[in-house]
């Protein structure tokens, strides 16, 4: 079997600052990293990478039997550390095979089978697709939908060249934005996500508000922390982690104990949630407040007695950036909690959108 093979060295002054940092990204998008000698070796469904670091400079290698795993593969590695070095302007080129321009080998395409109101601010969308089991992954749960248009009569998706960048289609770029999988069933070719329905008016709400059976949507990954075994469950999150919580829950064996803490705007966002008798779920009204200027999570998660000791207890958060600071702060600070036993995200930040996180970069959405 023959691979194909590239490799990057990357003029890097602060490489040891941030070198972690571009770690613990990689695992979090469903790559596996282990050291090896003294780099780190990156495995992942599309091939597999080698790390180095070195005074001054990152190194890069990767390896891949098919075209369209060896490109997506460097566009991964590219973007991330794009993202998570975006004040440092690296520039990042890639030598060696070339494959040319190819699709995403993780795409899928969608087409909508049900749309369903959950509650006044939350959209249920149910898909059908094919080859949908690379997404059933319990510990990667989000995933990045790419929107067509509706006048569009044959979909066109982007590329990826031999440095990993998106060639956009003819027809030009496609709006795309994060969503939580809320839930997948790979056999019978089906994928459901929630749409929180808020005042704003970004691409996947406006979407959202219009989809109809037979829509088209484009959809990649998946990445992002699921649960982990534990023996008690700390779930905290607002609308934007509901699906997540929701998820977390109904996964988890009927043995399962702890708390899950849902804010959301009022009474009449309280979904029915089919999770373990022995996880309370506690619902937190907001009754005209705007979303993300409250301190209901944090303040509710500061009354929780948990457990004594912290090798059992998982805790996941999801939320706006400032409630996720402050949780992830206390877990972390005043609790003690190791990183290995937390898995907190920042789903969204108050007065920025997707394209704005983007070009800060990661200092956005990390506390």
């Amino acid at each position: 079997m023959a691979f194909l093979k590239a490799q990057a060295t990357i003029a890097f002054p602060k490489v040891s600052t941030y070198l972690d940092t571009i770690i613990q990204s990689f695992s979090a998008h469903n790559m596996t990293v282990s050291p090896d000698g003294d780099g780190h070796t990156v495995t992942s469904s599309f091939g597999t990478a080698h790390l180095r670091a070195a005074p001054g400079a990152l190194s890069l290698a990767v390896e891949a039997t098919d075209p369209a795993d060896f490109n997506r593969l460097k566009h991964e590695l590219t973007g991330l550390i794009d993202f998570v070095t975006r004040p440092e302007n690296l520039e990042i080129v890639w030598t060696g095979d070339a494959a040319g321009a190819v699709l995403p080998t993780d795409l899928r395409v969608l087409t909508v089978r049900e749309v369903r109101q959950l509650t006044p601010r939350m959209r249920r969308i149910s898909f059908g697709g094919d080859d949908l089991a690379r997404y059933a992954v319990p510990d990667q749960i989000h995933c990045r939908l790419l929107f067509q248009g509706r006048d569009i009569a044959t979909p066109q998706w982007p590329f990826l060249d031999d440095n990993g960048r998106v060639v956009w289609p003819e027809s030009g770029k496609l709006d795309s934005r994060i969503f939580t999988i809320r839930r997948i069933d790979p056999a019978a070719g089906t994928l459901d996500i929630d749409f929180v329905m808020h005042g704003g008016g970004g691409p996947g709400l406006s979407w959202a508000a219009a989809a109809a059976p037979g829509d088209v949507v484009g959809l990649l990954g998946p990445a992002a922390y699921g649960p982990k075994p534990a023996d008690w469950y700390l779930l905290a999150g607002d609308e934007t982690g509901l699906p997540g919580i929701a998820r977390i829950l109904e996964g988890l064996p009927a043995s399962a104990a702890g708390i899950a803490l849902i804010e959301v705007a009022d009474a009449a966002e309280r979904q029915e949630i089919d999770g373990p008798p022995g996880v309370a779920i506690r619902w937190l009204y907001r009754n005209g407040t705007a979303p993300g200027s409250t301190t209901l999570l944090s303040d509710a998660l500061r009354l929780v007695e948990l457990p004594a000791g912290q090798d059992g207890l998982f805790a996941w958060i999801g939320a706006e950036y400032s409630a996720f600071r402050d949780m992830r702060s206390y877990l972390k600070t005043d609790i003690g909690l190791p990183s290995s036993r937390l898995i907190a995200f920042s789903h969204w930040r108050r007065g920025m959108s997707e394209e704005d996180i983007v070009k800060a970069g990661i200092a956005a959405v990390l506390a």
